[in-house]
């Protein structure tokens, strides 16, 4: 063999050592978002954390709405001024309330692309096989006071009000 093959043999393994070494950076990394041997998907967990903002946004508003209408109605028996100037306001409110649709159709572009990334995390699971990311240790929970801060239940999770009502009843 001679040097100029040599050289060669030494750069393709110095190549395929790098490409191993970013392969199992990559492994590293989807384990770290999705980790075949986690309890939870964290993906999908806040997906649905999303979906909850969405449907607590359109309800409030909802209810907004409702009051606005409300306010219309009783300004029907006041003076022209008085029901022109609740008129204007409820206007105003109308148009606030276009926040809503606005961003539940934002997060709903997160949320498919939240979903879009685990897939595709998914198939490089299954492509590279469960058992190999079973040698990489699962992320552990990141359990401090910020998991204390995660608002009402989801209606996959905690206990329903309900229940709550039922002990205390």
């Amino acid at each position: 063999m001679n040097a100029e093959g040599s050289d060669d043999d030494a750069e393709l393994r110095s190549e395929l050592e790098e490409l191993t070494s970013q392969i199992h950076a990559t492994m590293n990394e989807v384990a770290a978002l999705r980790h075949p041997m986690m309890d939870h998907d964290r993906v999908e967990a806040a997906v649905d954390e999303l979906a909850a903002i969405v449907a607590a946004t359109e309800v409030a508003t909802e209810h907004i709405l409702a009051s606005a209408e409300r306010l219309e109605a009783l300004a029907e028996g006041l003076s022209e001024e008085q029901a022109g100037e609740i008129g204007d306001t409820v206007t105003h409110i109308y148009e606030a309330c276009n926040f809503q649709d606005i961003t539940g159709q934002r997060i709903s572009k997160v949320m498919a692309l939240l979903r879009d990334v685990d897939d595709r995390l998914i198939a490089m699971i299954r492509h590279y096989g469960h058992d190999r990311f079973a040698q990489i240790p699962a992320p552990a929970s990141a359990r401090d006071d910020s998991a204390l801060l995660n608002g009402p239940s989801l209606n996959k999770s905690g206990l329903q009000q309900d229940s709550i009502d039922a002990l205390f009843g």
